[in-house]
């Protein structure tokens, strides 16, 4: 062993003997010298007796042989003890910071859902399918008798309509059409499957306004819970210029079957029969800042208020809520690209009281948007 373990350091072992795969693996080879450095485990001389004894006997049990192998790939060493400790420490820190960044950033997400968090809620929307348009500004005539029963002609007529005194006022406030009956009950359907249930209901004072406010609530099983507010304020440009007594009152609509609060007391009485486009986005201003007001103290989280109104009613009423300029002269413009039943929908921040136009995603809807 001496002489072996001297002749250590001039061992020579050239590369092809290194990738080798013959017998003759221990046949030296002229090369240049590398040092090698000898772990000593037990003794050199025990060593040499186990190769010695391993070559000589020929019989050994597979349970000793399996041993064996076990103790060798036990003394080999492992992944994680060649892995360096500064390694194992930064990848656990880099893990540990990740987990915690994540935690902070959800917190800060629930911050800003609390503080952004509205406490009020508009739902503006255009009344359904007028029969005038559909069937022209004289369908009152083939539908009504000479004694002033009422009969429908067609199937998009609607099955009953309220009595009135003068049937020339048809021409001036018609009703919807079954057509728009049913889309208006089916616009209910779909706030109640997204739960935007209204809390409180405001209607202009036209019967096609009215009409569709009840659909709407009957599509959502509220047309004997919520009660309709007929506001006056809510009619658009023009539409009071042959006056105020071509609408049903608050006891008309209560005698046909209409659920309306006889209690309230409109914001406007009255509407100039004349007119300007720029006095009317005021008035819009107005009686949408006064509803905000009366529903300021209430202690409800956050309130749906669903307003009913005409083709201008999502321009005019929304305007001074966003912060957006009125569109005097193209408003008319603006009134032919808003469709039946077409919605906007605006919400107050909790926090500053802010208000902004949103498009909440309404599952199976049949809204448009503006």
């Amino acid at each position: 062993m001496t002489n072996s373990s001297s002749n250590i350091d001039s061992l020579h072992i050239d590369e092809e003997t290194l990738l080798d795969n013959t017998t003759n693996k221990h046949q030296s080879s002229k090369g240049t010298p590398i040092p090698i450095n000898i772990i000593s485990t037990r003794s050199d001389d025990s060593f040499y007796l186990n190769l010695h004894s391993r070559n000589n006997s020929k019989r050994r049990s597979k349970k000793k042989s399996s041993s064996r192998n076990f103790n060798s790939r036990k003394a080999s060493p492992s992944r994680s003890s060649t892995i360096p400790i500064d390694y194992v420490f930064e990848k656990y820190h880099h893990r540990h910071h990740r987990h915690s960044r994540h935690q902070h950033h959800e917190r800060e997400e629930k911050q800003d859902q609390s503080i952004n968090s509205c406490d009020m809620r508009f739902f503006i929307i255009r009344h359904g399918e007028r029969v005038d348009r559909f069937f022209g500004p004289n369908w009152f005539m083939f539908a009504f008798d000479q004694y002033g029963q009422y009969h429908p002609y067609h199937i998009n007529l609607p099955l009953t309509l309220p009595t009135r005194p003068n049937p020339y006022f048809w021409a001036f406030d018609t009703p919807l059409t079954r057509n728009g009956l049913n889309a208006a009950e089916n616009v209910g359907r779909v706030l109640g499957m997204n739960q935007y249930e209204p809390t409180h209901v405001y209607s202009s004072p036209a019967m096609r306004c009215i009409l569709t406010t009840y659909q709407i609530l009957k599509g959502l099983g509220l047309e004997n819970k919520v009660s309709i507010r007929i506001e006056p304020g809510l009619l658009e440009l023009g539409a009071a210029r042959f006056g105020m007594n071509i609408f049903l009152n608050s006891t008309d609509w209560r005698n046909y079957g209409i659920n309306v609060d006889l209690s309230y007391q409109p914001i406007m009485t009255i509407v100039p029969p004349i007119e300007r486009a720029d006095a009317y986005y005021l008035r819009s201003k107005y009686v949408v800042r006064e509803i905000e007001q009366r529903h300021d103290n209430t202690k409800s989280p956050s309130l749906n208020i669903l307003l009913v109104g005409h083709a201008t009613s999502p321009e005019t009423l929304t305007w001074d809520l966003v912060g957006r300029q009125p569109n005097v002269y193209d408003l008319f413009t603006l009134s032919l690209n808003i469709g039946y039943l077409q919605m906007v929908i605006t919400e107050r921040k909790k926090q500053n009281k802010l208000w902004s136009l949103t498009q909440i995603p309404l599952r199976a809807t049949t809204l448009k948007w503006v």
